[in-house]
């Protein structure tokens, strides 16, 4: 176990404002700007991070997920589809799993900002019943 006084940590701060986003050359992004916080999977990276802010009528095209994907909706409103190709509304707060190789669908009308977590072996939170245990401070 490593002793507090000996961890020398340094905080890190990111920005993820449209002033630091580019817009990638896929066509499967409509409208969409992506601000990158961590190195990306191709690079080897375990996990990837990044904000996706989708204009008005902005579109993440149908394909399939490379790996387990959450999107979780900061901001905004949007349609989501999986692989049955239905959409579903989804506005801030709210998040949707994608498994591996599953296709899948984004789109706004009005616009919508969201972090998306991507990595091999993400899986699915699933709270237990009964009381729910206090989230640890260490």
């Amino acid at each position: 176990m490593t002793h507090p006084d000996s961890f020398h940590a340094v905080l890190e701060r990111l920005s993820f404002g449209a002033n630091v986003a580019f817009r990638p050359g896929e066509d499967l992004l409509h409208g969409v700007t992506v601000a990158p916080l961590t190195t990306p999977l191709a690079a080897g990276a375990p996990v990837q991070a990044a904000i996706f802010r989708l204009a008005a009528k902005g579109r993440i095209a149908r394909h399939p997920a490379t790996v387990p994907q959450v999107l979780a909706v900061l901001e905004g409103t949007g349609r989501v589809s999986g692989a049955d190709g239905n959409f579903e509304r989804i506005a801030a707060s709210e998040a949707v799993f994608w498994a591996a190789g599953e296709e899948h669908e984004t789109e706004t009308e009005d616009g919508l900002t969201a972090l998306v977590l991507e990595a091999d072996g993400l899986q699915l939170f699933h709270r237990p019943s009964g009381p729910h245990p206090s989230p640890r401070t260490e």
